[in-house]
């Protein structure tokens, strides 16, 4: 214990400093978010300024001069809003063709009129309210706000976290994480349902992430067995809703996805075996140091006999590495975890001590900061 305390000894000036001017004061959730965003793009630009000058370069032509740019998606959503219900001619297996059900942004672009530039610059409005919200969730959670600025340096440093920044392609990833933020915070049933529907119709890998939503809010909101019941009952028919819904638009406008409607047993083979040989890699690119914080988390789980936990685990898990196989696209797919890496610092906050929790969310951010976010 005395190492590990001479260790983070060496960290008292730098936590001094954020003490008295970035934590100090009504706002330092304000303070944080900016300083931790300018932070982290900061080290992108410094250790991968390819990604961002390339990148954006990219955008500019395809979202300004309106010259279409290979794997940009913007000027098809715009597309889709106009008619939404007109059967997909994509190229079967490009991320284009499996838009057909994700309707949420192209609804959003046709109500409010916006092209491809305006849905980038909502997405990124969208992504500083989804990090105030963290922040405040953060704190609840760890109430010390040293441990919230550390891990909430760790987030933004992360795919999930920096997509709503630096995704300029057009995945409308943001836009999903957004609505799940909004969806676990929410107790009113019908605000609850609205915003997990969004979710739904903005990416259906939403469809199986419900289970960490329920669990997040059991413990956020410590509800009583009714009250759970009744938010288990919700999740339920909306999950029956959004299936009902897809397979009458499915059947009565003929749509489909080739993820999900022209998906076979063959075809998802083929993929598991094209994306074998790199799938480990790209996993790590998607949780990076919080792979650490679960791993922490199932060993002392594992150790405590927990195995109601382990149960649910591979319930909530199995799933989504499935389809992160089975659409080949690991980054994006294992980034929908983040309720879960919430759920995590619930359960370890309780069993191990606050100097141990500490030790864990500051190699956390560290792993996080020295590795840039690289996507795709």
């Amino acid at each position: 214990m005395k190492s590990s305390y001479d260790l983070l000894s060496l960290l008292n000036p730098f936590e001094n400093y954020l003490q008295s001017t970035i934590l100090s004061g009504k706002q330092w959730r304000l303070k944080t978010l900016f300083f931790s965003l300018a932070l982290s793009l900061l080290l992108l630009f410094l250790l991968n300024k390819g990604y961002i000058t390339n990148n954006f370069k990219n955008f500019y032509v395809d979202t300004v001069l309106h010259k279409s740019q290979p794997y940009f998606f913007w000027s098809a959503i715009v597309e889709q809003g106009q008619e939404p219900f007109k059967v997909n001619t994509h190229a079967y297996g490009s991320h284009e063709s499996n838009r057909t059900f994700r309707l949420t942004m192209p609804l959003i672009s046709r109500v409010l009129s916006l092209d491809g530039l305006g849905l980038f610059v909502l997405q990124g409005i969208l992504g500083l309210i989804f990090l105030y919200l963290l922040l405040g969730i953060l704190e609840k959670i760890l109430i010390d706000k040293l441990l919230v600025f550390y891990f909430f340096l760790a987030f933004v440093n992360v795919y999930t976290g920096a997509c709503f920044f630096l995704n300029c392609f057009g995945h409308g990833d943001g836009y999903t994480y957004f609505f799940i933020l909004c969806s676990i915070l929410l107790r009113n049933p019908l605000l609850f349902s609205l915003f997990v529907q969004l979710s739904f119709w903005s990416d259906e890998r939403s469809l199986i992430t419900v289970l960490g939503v329920y669990l997040f809010q059991k413990m956020y909101f410590q509800l009583a067995n009714k009250k759970a019941n009744l938010l288990l009952l919700t999740i339920g028919i909306n999950a029956l809703l959004y299936l009902g819904m897809r397979f009458y638009l499915s059947h009565h406008f003929h749509l489909q996805s080739a993820d999900v409607e022209q998906s076979s047993v063959k075809r998802f083979l083929e993929i598991a075996k094209s994306i074998s040989d790199w799938w480990g890699a790209r996993s790590y690119v998607a949780l990076e140091g919080f792979s650490l914080l679960l791993i922490v988390l199932f060993s002392i789980q594992y150790c405590d006999k927990q195995r109601w936990f382990i149960v649910i685990s591979i319930i909530y898990w199995l799933p989504i590495l499935l389809v992160s196989f089975l659409v080949a696209d690991t980054v994006r797919t294992l980034s929908f975890t983040f309720v879960f890496w919430l759920i995590s610092l619930f359960i370890l906050k309780e069993k191990v001590s606050h100097v141990q929790l500490k030790c864990l969310i500051i190699i956390i951010a560290f792993m996080n900061l020295l590795i840039p976010v690289i996507f795709p």
